[in-house]
């Protein structure tokens, strides 16, 4: 009895053991790391906490920054009231045929100056329509439905484009922070979407151990196809219940990966079945000049890839528009 109570103590004290040389070496390489309690905003001079959002510029500001972070030249960032790249209001009167685009850095025009943007080069060469820009960096799928639902009526819209750049999908993972904002997240309950406050570890879940449990779970299924499809059927709820008419598009990566092929596919697949209307930029972005449309070394267009992404998207749009404008 004694040999086999001193067995299971051997054993016991051998896992626990292996376990704390695991804990240790996952922190001395760095590997699993929980996210910061609170987690550190990249850009606090520029991006601020928003209740409704998650974050926004800060409003009715204007200052300028370098980006990337090397380059010599410093871009001009004007916000209007609400925190977005422009300085107009999203409720100004204009009788003009109104369309709003809602996306990530790209449509926020990370990188350039606000009127090399396919928004403002859709504008200039469209005297009718007024183009509005509603992006903001590091937004995934969620917080692009939530800025419909807290702006679209303000900005009154007859068209929303959607802009979903490839790396979006994975925005949805319960760490993801954008530029650093703890901001609420959404999840699928019994087939309903629901808000959910941002997933701090508790003490235990700090763990680097636990966090290589969670996190390896998590990239497994980092696309969160089902999630994103739930917040894209809440995008045209959101179309009915607003009045406008909504329209998808994808932006690709620098590279037409496998995962990339997925998920332009699962957008078109999606928009195909709801009748919305869809054009993807990957074959266009290839024809422009492959990594001639981005800034070097960087994923993010240059003024080129941006009038690129102009000319196909006024293509879309010129589809869709069904007024004259107004006076």
């Amino acid at each position: 009895m004694r040999s086999r109570l001193l067995s299971a103590a051997l054993v016991c004290l051998s896992v626990v053991l292996a376990l704390a040389v695991g804990e240790v070496g996952l922190r001395v390489s760095g590997a699993y790391r929980p996210p910061d309690e609170p987690i550190q905003t990249a850009r606090p001079e520029i991006y601020r906490a928003d209740p409704y959002v998650g974050y926004t510029m800060w409003p009715s500001q204007t200052t300028t920054y370098r980006y990337p972070e090397n380059s010599q030249e410093l871009i001009p960032l004007v916000s209007n009231s609400d925190g977005f790249r422009t300085a107009r209001e999203f409720d100004e009167h204009d009788g003009r045929v109104r369309i709003l685009v809602v996306g990530d850095s790209f449509v926020f025009g990370q990188g350039v100056r606000a009127e090399e943007r396919f928004t403002e080069q859709i504008e200039a060469v469209e005297s009718g329509w007024r183009v509005d820009n509603m992006g903001m960096t590091g937004w995934g799928l969620d917080l692009m439905v939530r800025a419909i639902e807290r702006y679209g009526r303000k900005a009154d819209p007859d068209i929303v484009v959607l802009a979903v750049y490839t790396d979006d999908f994975r925005r949805l993972l319960p760490y993801y922070a954008g530029v650093g904002f703890a901001y609420p997240k959404f999840e699928l309950v019994g087939g309903e979407l629901i808000s959910v406050p941002f997933p701090y570890p508790r003490l235990w879940e700090r763990l680097r151990l636990v966090q290589w449990a969670y996190q390896s779970k998590w990239q497994q299924d980092r696309n969160r196809y089902d999630l994103n499809q739930a917040l894209l059927d809440r995008y045209l709820e959101d179309a009915s219940e607003i009045g406008f008419t909504p329209a998808v598009v994808f932006f690709p990566g620098r590279a037409d990966t496998e995962e990339d092929q997925t998920r332009r596919r699962f957008l078109a697949t999606w928009a195909s079945s709801k009748d919305v209307p869809f054009a993807d930029l990957t074959a266009s972005m290839q024809r422009g000049g492959g990594d001639k449309v981005f800034i070097e070394d960087n994923w993010h267009w240059n003024g080129l890839g941006h009038r690129v992404a102009a000319g196909e998207l006024r293509s879309l749009l010129r589809r869709q528009v069904k007024r004259e404008p107004t006076s």
